[in-house]
Formats: C-alpha cells, sequence, structure tokens
C-alpha cells in the first residue's frame, strides 16, 4: 500500500499510466498536467519491476480484452502500487474483471477531471481499498451513461460503439437488428451531437471519450467519411 506523503511533505504522487492507446495516454497525461507538483507521472517505457517505488498505477482495461489477465495480476499482487482500473463505458466487463482480480478502485474514462484527480489521490493515501469509488460504480450499473453530456441516446451509443471497434454500416445494421437507412440516421444524429463530420473524426472523439477500439481492422469501411 503506498504511503500518503504528497499532500503534507510535498513529496509528489509517483504515477505510472499502463495502456497500449496513445490517445488514451496522452488524455490521461493531460489530467496529470492539471495537479502540477503533486504528482510525477513516470514515462511510457518505465519497468515497474525494476522501480518499486511507484505509488499508483493507472491502469487501462482494455488490457484485458486479449483475455490475458498476467500484467494486471502482476500489478495487483507484486507490485508496491496502488492500481486504479481505467474502466470502458461500453466494456463493464473488463471493470468487473478487473476489480475480481483486485485492483483497489475503478474509475470510468469519462470521468471529469477532478474525479479523476480524487481517484488518484485517494489511491496513493490509501483510501480506495475495500471502498470503490462511486463513478466505478455508476459506470458498472450503467454502461450507456457514456455520452449523456452530448444527449447521446442508448441506440447512438451503441452505433458509436460499433463504429469504434471497425464495423460498418452494413455489420451494424446486422449486428443491431436494424435497416441501413435506420443506422445511417443514427449516425448522422450522433454526428451532429458530438460535432463530428467524418468516420475517422467521430473514432477518434469516441476514444477521447471512454469508447473502446475493436479488434476488427478488417471490417468492411461503408461510408468511411461520413454515415
Amino acid at each position: 500500500m503506498p504511503l500518503s506523503l504528497p499532500r503534507e511533505t510535498g513529496v509528489p504522487v509517483r504515477l505510472a499510466i499502463i495502456t497500449d492507446e496513445d490517445v488514451v495516454y496522452r488524455g490521461l497525461s493531460s489530467v496529470v498536467v492539471e495537479m502540477g507538483a503533486r504528482i510525477q507521472l513516470l514515462g511510457r517505457t518505465v519497468d515497474l519491476t525494476a522501480d518499486p517505488g511507484v505509488d499508483v498505477v493507472l491502469y487501462d482495461v482494455a488490457g484485458l480484452s486479449s483475455g490475458s489477465a498476467d500484467e494486471l495480476e502482476w500489478l495487483v499482487k507484486e507490485s508496491h502500487a496502488a492500481v486504479v482500473a481505467i474502466a470502458r463505458d461500453l466494456r463493464p466487463d473488463l471493470a468487473s474483471r478487473a476489480l475480481e482480480k483486485g485492483v483497489d478502485g475503478a474509475i470510468s474514462m469519462s470521468a471529469g477531471t477532478q474525479e479523476i484527480i480524487r481517484a488518484i489521490e485517494a489511491a496513493a493515501a490509501g483510501d480506495l481499498a475495500g471502498d470503490h469509488s462511486p463513478e466505478a460504480t455508476d459506470y458498472t450499473a450503467n454502461p450507456s451513461r457514456l455520452g449523456v453530456a452530448e444527449g447521446l441516446s442508448p441506440r447512438e451509443v451503441e452505433v458509436m460503439g460499433l463504429i469504434t471497434q471497425g464495423l460498418g454500416n452494413d455489420d451494424i445494421a446486422h449486428r443491431l437488428y436494424l435497416s441501413i437507412n435506420s443506422v445511417k440516421t443514427y449516425i448522422r444524429s450522433a454526428y451532429r451531437k458530438t460535432g463530428v463530420t467524418s468516420r475517422s473524426q467521430a473514432i477518434a472523439w469516441s476514444v477521447q471519450h471512454g469508447f473502446a477500439l475493436g479488434d476488427v481492422p478488417d471490417a468492411p469501411a461503408q461510408g468511411t467519411d461520413g454515415p
């Protein structure tokens, strides 16, 4: 369990971010900037096996999508850091799995800057153990809450999620039992609400707001630059 030092002594929290996605790392790193001298962000190549002085690890649960939990199990059982799972709103199963593996807490990737900062500091102080954050509870209970701030409907969230996973319009229609015209309507309305104008922009927006990238890169690409 990490020591509660940062606020009282000025010793910064030593933080590691573990994710395979550049956009996720950049987004979480931007939160660290808000904390100023209160936190020391370690580089992406930090070797946690050789650096026992890490206080907190933010672990992207997308790392569990491959089926292997070896890295997370090592962090929980062998490292001295508090581990906070960064949950994906469209994959509550991954967050639940991380919690089962013994992480100290979880928070949604779509949480606000101040919520993430509080989670980091609480983890460094040892306050998350046995008491998972309200954000994680809300997240696992209501995976469709992603996109609420933009006014996305649950169906629009589903469509945006499938776009992010690489599915084309025909595949989305088949998956959701919708007509192709209905899919295009949902895409247009979701684009309008999120302020994007192309599929590539939609994917970028979605990943930045917590949608998980999929593993179907060869899916058909109907409407690559539009609905």
